[in-house]
Order: structure tokens, then sequence, then C-alpha cells
């Protein structure tokens, strides 16, 4: 009896730890302009802005110089079922869409999706906030081995 009120106090207080992230301004972290090399003479630059209560984020690779379009990302709280959602759509036209939920202060947790569907995950990408101007993406594929890691500075 007490490994079952053990079990059941403390599922109850991790879901309540978890609902009490407030979502949106945990977001407000990602806000600015971030570099990350990713690879030689390539680097990556997202800057995102608030948009009301949704935020749009434009990613470029700057190559030799070169500013080259990536894609551009919108994104909002879903207060209905407790996630983000976002759309990217990409320059050829092509688009993604992927839902997330920040787990801990530090960490945002993606699924990138098949049109919202939840059960169509074909990517996972964790975003880890090390400090203020500090934080690092990885990829991960559906066996969940990581396809790519990239280290990001907020330069303002």
């Amino acid at each position: 009896m007490f490994v079952f009120f053990l079990i059941c106090s403390t599922g109850i207080h991790a879901q309540t730890a978890k609902a009490n992230l407030d979502q949106f301004k945990l977001m407000q972290q990602g806000l600015g302009t971030w570099q990350g090399d990713v690879g030689k003479d390539t680097v990556e630059v997202r800057e995102t802005l608030q948009y009301g209560k949704s935020f749009i984020s434009n990613v470029d690779y700057n190559i030799k110089g070169k500013k080259s379009p990536v894609y551009i990302t919108n994104f909002c709280f879903d207060s209905k079922e407790g996630n983000f959602k976002g759309f990217t759509l990409l320059p050829s036209g092509d688009y993604r869409t992927f839902i997330g939920l920040w787990t801990t202060e530090k960490k945002l947790s993606l699924d990138v999706v098949q049109n919202f569907k939840p059960e169509t995950v074909y990517r996972k990408i964790e975003l880890l906030w090390e400090t203020p101007t500090k934080m690092t993406w990885t990829e991960f594929n559906t066996d969940g081995v990581k396809t790519r890691i990239c280290k990001f500075n907020k330069v303002k």
C-alpha cells in the first residue's frame, strides 16, 4: 500500500510541476538574433520576434558573407491543447508543422509532424538553454539517433 501511495503522489507531483511552467514566458527566452556555425564558412542566423501572443522566426544561412534563406516559422501556444504549434515555410514552397512544449525551464521539446497530427512524428528537436545567451539545438530521427547538433550564441 505504501508503494501505491508513493507512486500516486509522485505522479501527481510531476504533473503539477509541469503544468506550472509558464509556456509563453519561457518561449520569450528565444527572442532576438542567434548565430551558430553549421559548416565551413556557414553560419546559421535565427531572428525571432514576438508578434502579439505569437512568434515569428526567420532563419538564414550566411555562406561566405552571402545571405541565403532557409525557412520562416510562425508559432503560438494552443491553450486548448496545451502545447505550441508551428508552421514552417521553406523557400521551395514546401512546409513542415510541429508541436512542442517546454518540459523544463531550460528545455523545449518539439515533434516535427505531418499536418499537426501527433501520431505522424518524423523528427524530434530539443532546444536547451544553458544560459540566457547560449542555446543548443539537437535533432533526432525516429530511432532516437542524433542527426544534428548546433550551438547558438545570442548576438542581440
